[in-house]
């Protein structure tokens, strides 16, 4: 598995492609919206919990209930992520506030090198089966996440007419190199995929019910609007999947591929369905 996983060619487009995928991500931060979201703290702190917390809590229950499966710690690595760009097209869809997605986003992938170091650091020290270089795993995610997606913002700023010549193209091509991925990777690991899917769709089905009702939970009790609700329920669902791969070849974790990627099948049914669904 290690083999396939290290030598899949999708898989390392997908990871040369991270620092890409935040510049691109950094070019589509509207600072003057931001400013908006900062009179709906209630919001911004619930789904900061949610991403940032509740998801990374759910993560380490779920291994703990699969302590014996391959999966274990995949289970927790999928969930320390910040979430998914499609959650941006799925909130808009559901009629929720993109801007509220965006932002919860991009600053959950700006804090991201901490965040993933953090919950790492804590998987790892419950865990014998794998240990990492603190330090090293920072630098590295400094320099494929933080660093593209400052450098971004600042072209933004500073060179707009770059910014809006280049804009549409690149979100075109990164769409395509997306839909692409998502659909060559499986294929090209189908062997491991068939092989581990009861595994994965029992742990990625808990932990995805799990996440849905105990965010719901937290939505509710904040009581914050219907229009926000949606969003952060839709943030909820929504993990980054290239940063999943990322994170597997970096720490030699060929199974955290594995199970990403039927996570990542299983969520888009869920976050899809429910971006469509007419109730809240």
């Amino acid at each position: 598995m290690a083999e396939a996983v290290n030598n899949s060619l999708p898989l390392n487009i997908v990871t040369l492609f991270i620092p890409v995928l935040f510049y691109f991500l950094g070019l589509n931060s509207n600072f003057e919206q931001f400013k908006v979201l900062f009179s709906e703290k209630k919001s911004l702190i619930y789904g900061f919990c949610i991403q940032l917390l509740l998801l990374p809590l759910i993560g380490l229950l779920v291994s703990e209930l699969f302590s014996n499966s391959l999966f274990a710690i995949a289970a927790v690595v999928v969930l320390i992520v910040p979430g998914g760009h499609v959650s941006g097209l799925l909130t808009h869809i559901k009629n929720g506030n993109v801007p509220l997605s965006v932002f919860l986003t991009s600053f959950a992938s700006i804090i991201s090198p901490l965040t993933i170091v953090f919950w790492l650091t804590v998987v790892t020290s419950r865990s014998g089966g794998f240990s990492i270089n603190i330090v090293e795993t920072l630098i590295q995610l400094i320099l494929f996440i933080l660093t593209p997606f400052v450098i971004g913002m600042i072209v933004k700023i500073k060179f707009p007419k770059f910014s809006n010549l280049i804009f549409n193209p690149l979100d075109k091509f990164l769409k395509i190199l997306i839909i692409v991925v998502s659909i060559w990777t499986p294929i090209d690991l189908a062997t491991y995929i068939l092989d581990n899917i009861e595994e994965g769709l029992l742990i990625s089905l808990s932990s995805l019910l799990a996440i849905f009702v105990l965010s719901r939970v937290l939505i509710n009790y904040s009581k914050i609007d219907i229009t926000n609700a949606k969003t952060l329920q839709i943030e909820a669902l929504c993990q980054n999947f290239p940063i999943v791969l990322g994170i597997s070849i970096a720490l030699e974790l060929p199974e955290v591929a594995i199970y990403g990627l039927i996570y990542y099948l299983t969520s888009m049914v869920f976050a899809v369905s429910y971006s469509f669904s007419k109730k809240f």
